[in-house]
């Protein structure tokens, strides 16, 4: 009698994001960020959006104060919605963006962009450009404020059973979050 064979294992890299060139700019009375998401599309996911799946990305900005008598306060907080899909019949990449979830309900208030390839869509994703975050008079410079950053791929927009299987897959693990002390440009 044979020992069963052994099944093979395959170890799924986690995909790192990094954060570059982060600016955040105080002008007409608003904050405005922008910075850019370096990070590689995972094969797994390509390959999901040539199948029709769509993906949605949520960055998520808050702006906090300290306080000397209890913990720091939050005084801002916004979320940008990007959704990433490809139309097979016309064969362009389509990119919205909102503020709010983009939900099978519709997209309500959102910007559409379509693109002649993948990369020049997935780009899109990763860039932001001047994005609104707060009123500049929420945030006191005195106080020492903070902005926290976190991106990542929103698992809970997928089909419900690639949400069970991607789970556990780190190829479907894109994500960063970082706070830092808020540093102002002025233009």
């Amino acid at each position: 009698m044979r020992a069963p064979a052994k099944r093979a294992t395959v170890a799924h890299a986690e995909t790192p994001v990094e954060m570059q060139n982060l600016k955040v700019e105080r002008q007409d009375g608003a904050l405005y960020l922008s910075v850019n998401w370096r990070f590689d599309m995972p094969a797994a996911l390509e390959d999901a959006l040539l199948k029709g799946i769509t993906l949605h990305f949520v960055t998520e900005a808050d702006i906090s104060q300290e306080r000397w008598y209890v913990y720091s306060q939050r005084v801002a907080h916004a979320e940008r919605h990007v959704r990433l899909f490809y139309q097979p019949l016309t064969r362009r990449w389509r990119v919205n963006t909102s503020p709010q979830a983009l939900g099978a309900s519709g997209l309500g208030v959102s910007l559409g962009q379509s693109y002649e390839t993948a990369e020049d869509a997935i780009n899109a994703v990763r860039r932001i450009v001047r994005w609104r975050i707060a009123n500049a008079s929420d945030v006191q410079i005195d106080t020492k404020p903070s902005i926290s950053l976190s991106f990542k791929l929103d698992l809970k927009q997928l089909p419900r059973p690639l949400q069970i299987g991607a789970e556990g897959h780190s190829d479907w693990n894109i994500g960063l979050s970082r706070a830092q002390r808020l540093e102002l440009t002025h233009d």
